[in-house]
């Protein structure tokens, strides 16, 4: 779901290089983000993670086995089968027998899981309708139309509706994702795996797309592999397995935080800065193969709109609606850093300060 280019939400205001390919991944993380966080207002989806995201989409459209789901998703079977059991557990996927081989079992969304997806699409819904207002109901369909085109030209597929349980009854019914919804996550997974291709042929064994979670976020400077799940909205034991795949391929280095030796940071090791500058030259070729399936017109307009788009988003991962969700980042940093009396006396220390400033 991320490049190993995306910028991290800090970051966002400040790059100038958001060409298609990054706009469609920032906007698809962007999505997913904001759908999670509005969702888990809810008690009842209260322990959600941006991790869950393509196993819960994958399993919506149709029942498979976990060895199936781990290649569809191109997630190792570990990292795989670690979501899977965090997604029963929560009781948003069922596990049962498989009639066609007794030594493996199919997988399935529960009651809970269909919800869950009839209640995301709701949200991404009423985020169409912001973006609509944003930028113009016409132009957002102008853009819709491109980009159908372009799904098209690259012989994407995917389903019109997805099966899932009716907001007025137990009953399951057909229901229809927006089409910009139902896009983004294709073309950010179609470039993604274009990507990993590339970079493979280049010399780069071993990636996977879920690699882009530590990669994107170390990319210009070293990270506290804590730091990065905040950002990224995985859980940190999914950011080690991936950290610790990294290291083993040598992209990364992994060392013991001085102030905290509970806390790991992570770091680009030299092949793993070699991989991000190709990475960008295979992105500015992937763009350029793109542009030529447009007249000028159509470039221009997807170009604007979808800049205008990314602009928007920025500004929205640091407006004062994101406010609640970077100080419950920052508590949980903070804690980890200086324990329970260190983090009340930081507490203590800033009411003093802001009774002053009063």
């Amino acid at each position: 779901m991320i490049s190993y280019l995306r910028p991290n939400a800090d970051d966002l205001p400040y790059v100038d290089d958001h060409g298609l390919i990054v706009s469609v991944m920032v906007l698809t993380h962007f999505v997913l983000k904001h759908t999670m966080d509005k969702l888990m207002e809810s008690k009842r989806y209260a322990k959600l993670s941006l991790s869950f995201d393509g196993h819960i989409s994958m399993l919506a459209q149709g029942d498979c086995s976990p060895g199936e789901l781990a290649a569809k998703l191109g997630k190792s079977k570990q990292l795989c089968s670690k979501t899977i059991k965090e997604l029963e557990n929560l009781g948003l996927i069922e596990r049962r027998k498989n009639p066609e081989d007794s030594r493996s079992s199919l997988l399935s969304l529960s009651r809970l899981g269909r919800q869950l997806v009839a209640d995301g699409f709701k949200v991404t819904s009423e985020l169409d309708r912001q973006f609509a207002d944003a930028i113009g109901e016409e132009r957002l369909l102008q853009l819709i139309a491109i980009l159908e085109k372009l799904c098209q030209n690259l012989g994407l597929v995917f389903p019109a509706s997805y099966r899932v349980l009716a907001l007025e009854n137990t009953d399951t019914t057909l229901l229809r994702p927006t089409r910009l919804n139902l896009m983004l996550p294709q073309l950010d997974n179609y470039f993604q795996q274009a990507l990993l291709s590339s970079l493979t042929e280049k010399g780069f064994p071993g990636l996977k797309p879920s690699f882009g979670q530590v990669l994107g976020m170390i990319n210009r400077e070293s990270r506290k592999m804590q730091t990065i799940a905040a950002v990224s909205g995985v859980s940190k034991q999914a950011i080690a397995v991936i950290a610790a795949e990294l290291e083993l391929l040598g992209y990364i280095t992994r060392e013991p935080d001085l102030s905290d030796k509970r806390q790991f940071i992570l770091s680009l090791s030299p092949l793993g800065q070699k991989l991000v500058e190709e990475s960008a030259r295979s992105v500015a070729q992937l763009e350029a193969s793109i542009s030529e399936r447009f007249s000028p017109e159509e470039n221009a307009l997807l170009d604007e709109t979808m800049r205008a788009l990314y602009l928007l988003v920025a500004r929205a991962y640091n407006s004062p609606s994101a406010l609640s969700a970077n100080i419950q980042q920052l508590s949980e940093k903070l804690l980890n850093e200086l324990g329970v009396s260190g983090a009340k006396a930081l507490a203590k220390q800033l009411m003093t300060i802001t009774r002053e400033e009063q």
